[in-house]
């Protein structure tokens, strides 16, 4: 999708996909931005890729908006998210837990996300003896 303000790219970063934004973002966007991310979650995406490298927003209800949108995508999908400058630190100040981690560059998320990893999902890994204490990664 793009439009004068934002653009929304679909990709894949090793073997896991990736969606990048770019442009300006206004809390008009939610539905959109939503809209794209839920999409991954409901067809069973459990780790994605999101670089907001090049993303700025338009004001500190754009900065809500994108916290919004975060959070409401729950446990189920992990968010390797690239993100700098200011908009870094709003995420890390936001608390978004355990499933949206935070990285500098792709090329961080691509040491992290070896194809060797194996696991790198938001999934509660639960073996056959170990049904007290499920994992989450």
């Amino acid at each position: 999708m793009e439009c004068p303000e934002l653009s929304i790219t679909v990709g894949e970063l090793i073997g896991v996909p990736k969606v990048t934004l770019s442009g300006y973002v206004d809390t008009w966007h939610q539905d959109t931005i939503s809209g794209v991310l839920e999409e991954f979650r409901d067809q069973g995406t459990t780790s994605l890729v999101l670089d907001l490298a090049r993303l700025q927003f338009s004001g500190t209800e754009a900065q809500l908006t994108m916290i919004k949108v975060l959070r409401s995508l729950g446990p189920e999908i992990c968010l390797h998210t690239v993100t700098s400058g200011m908009p870094a630190r709003i995420l890390k100040e936001a608390h978004l837990g355990p499933c949206v981690r935070l990285y500098a560059s792709t090329d961080e998320i691509a040491e992290y996300l070896t194809p060797n990893h194996g696991f790198y999902s938001s999934k509660q890994v639960v073996g056959k003896d170990d049904t007290d204490l499920p994992l989450a990664a």
